[in-house]
């Protein structure tokens, strides 16, 4: 048998189209010709199914089955149950493994950890971590203001909420203007997003709730495609917990040709940062594995590992601005024609011009969400320098800081890669341009972050944040000691004179240069000594 085809973006098989016959219950040749069929990615697009002339997304194939080792049934969702036949038992075979693999890529629900997806819908299933949402003032005021000063989008239309939560973007929706508006909620929090519309009279006949995944959504549940979307898929650092995936699924299935969405795109921004006295803090969390007589056992052998599980933690907590040492760089996804494959793998170069002497710990990140309307474009910022939200911002560090001159240029890419926990595996590796002198950050959890501003004392709160008073920031004295402490080998608050201690270990990279500065000199962490 010859082996069968591979085209340039997919496998390509000779098949012959059947229909199945009611009356005798079997299936029988068309009459058309045999097509070549494929799998084809066009332009950075979602995959698609080609059939001879003919092109489907892969969110019109509701299901693909092998009826035999030459015979493959497609459900699809214009044209029904359409049977293909090929004498090549090798190439359907690999051709239908392709098919479903691509399927399972696009609507990855099934793919996911299950015990990931309980515990996801049973998070958003409490009324407590509802409120936590609405009561961040910056999100909901946020929305309300895209939403609302948007008539144009809204009045007369209908719309499609997707994973709800409480409802409240449904309901802004309708005070838009919104005719109709399906509020997609898989979680039990479907039941509370009823008990309100039918609580509020001039939403109840408004609203439609259903209560399942969008992916397994038929059309035949809806009034044809919908004018507009709204849903808050954001997570930590923009794609946390990957529902934006089922965002643009919701697109590509039910959203009308020029149809609009709220949010219409999100920024990706990264910088990176000093921060002696977080690194001080992840570095020396290892203390108690440095017992060396726990009822007789030393348990020293586990301080290394230890040491590698706190690094490999995102830290999140708002960002002091004054710890960015140079300007971020931002990178765009256009959710109106981004696929859901190209967020399997992402990747973001960059190259910084430090601004001062430091030592840079790692990488900060936060992210913008974009709502460019008819009538306004409105923007919700998670920048260190705007009032906090409850997504703060994000750090990842390096174990070993590069010690860098004011403008010297750091180069690198951080990268990352979907895992089947609903989230993200991350690695930085980062380089002082012009040397061989790098670090990297070889994996780092996105879904197993340290909340830092609930754990830390030190953490920072911006002006303006409702949660000002609940922490106490550290101040530009402690940010120096920390950093003496780390260049000379004793704890922050030890006397400058006094012995030093065994526990830290302070190991940095210099990037060299006539600048760099003398032995033991403290490096401020940005306190106006720019």
């Amino acid at each position: 048998m010859a082996a069968p085809n591979v085209a340039a973006d997919g496998l390509e098989v000779i098949l012959t189209p059947y229909r199945f016959d009611a009356n005798d219950l079997r299936w029988l040749p068309t009459g058309e010709a045999a097509a070549k069929v494929r799998m084809s990615k066009e332009a950075a697009k979602n995959w698609r199914l080609v059939l001879g002339q003919q092109s489907l997304p892969l969110s019109e194939i509701r299901k693909a089955s092998a009826m035999g080792p030459h015979f493959l049934v497609l459900d699809l969702e214009k044209q029904g149950h359409v049977g293909l036949r090929c004498e090549d038992e090798l190439g359907l075979k690999q051709f239908t493994a392709e098919l479903l693999r691509r399927k399972a890529d696009y609507e990855r629900f099934e793919q996911y950890d299950q015990s990931s997806v309980q515990s996801y819908f049973q998070y958003y299933a409490k009324l407590s971590n509802q409120q936590n949402m609405l009561q961040d003032g910056v999100r909901t005021s946020t929305y309300n203001r895209a939403i609302v000063e948007n008539p144009d989008d809204f009045a007369g239309k209908s719309a499609m909420d997707l994973g709800a939560g409480s409802g409240i973007l449904s309901f802004f929706a309708v005070q838009a203007g919104a005719e109709k508006v399906y509020a997609v909620e898989a979680s039990s929090m479907g039941e509370v997003v009823r008990l309100l519309a039918d609580a509020n009279a001039f939403l109840t006949k408004k609203i439609q709730v259903i209560s399942r995944p969008v992916e397994t959504i038929t059309p035949s549940e809806l009034d044809g495609k919908v004018d507009v979307l709204v849903s808050e898929p954001i997570g930590t650092f923009l794609f946390n917990e990957r529902m934006i995936e089922s965002y643009l699924c919701a697109r590509d299935r039910f959203l009308k040709p020029g149809g609009k969405m709220f949010p219409n795109a999100g920024t990706l921004c990264v910088a990176p940062f000093s921060d002696s006295l977080l690194h001080w803090e992840q570095a020396n969390k290892n203390g108690f594995w440095k017992n060396t007589n726990f009822y007789g056992i030393d348990l020293s052998a586990a301080v290394q590992r230890c040491t590698k599980e706190h690094f490999r933690q995102p830290i999140v907590d708002y960002i002091n601005p004054e710890c960015l040492v140079s300007k971020h760089i931002e990178t765009r996804f256009d959710f109106m024609t981004i696929s859901v494959e190209s967020l399997q793998k992402i990747e973001i170069p960059f190259d910084f011009e430090i601004s001062q002497p430091c030592l840079v710990h790692g990488l900060a990140g936060w992210f913008d969400a974009h709502f460019e309307g008819s009538n306004q474009t409105v923007i919700l910022s998670t920048a260190p320098w705007c009032s906090g939200t409850h997504w703060y911002q994000i750090r990842f560090l390096l174990e070993v800081p590069l010690a860098v001159n004011a403008g010297q240029h750091v180069e690198g890419t951080l990268k990352m890669e979907a895992n089947n926990l609903q989230s993200y595996y991350l690695s930085i590796f980062m380089r002082i341009k012009g040397t061989d002198i790098s670090s990297s950050a070889p994996c780092i959890d996105l879904k197993d972050p340290e909340y830092r501003f609930y754990t830390s004392a030190n953490s920072y709160c911006p002006p303006g944040t409702a949660q000002a008073g609940a922490q106490q920031a550290a101040t530009p004295q402690q940010y120096q000691q920390a950093h003496f402490a780390q260049t000379q080998n004793i704890l922050p608050g030890q006397a400058f004179g006094a012995p030093q201690s065994p526990w830290v270990e302070a190991t940095a990279v210099w990037g060299g240069g006539p600048q760099r500065p003398e032995t033991g000199q403290p490096m401020v962490n940005g306190f106006g000594h720019r």
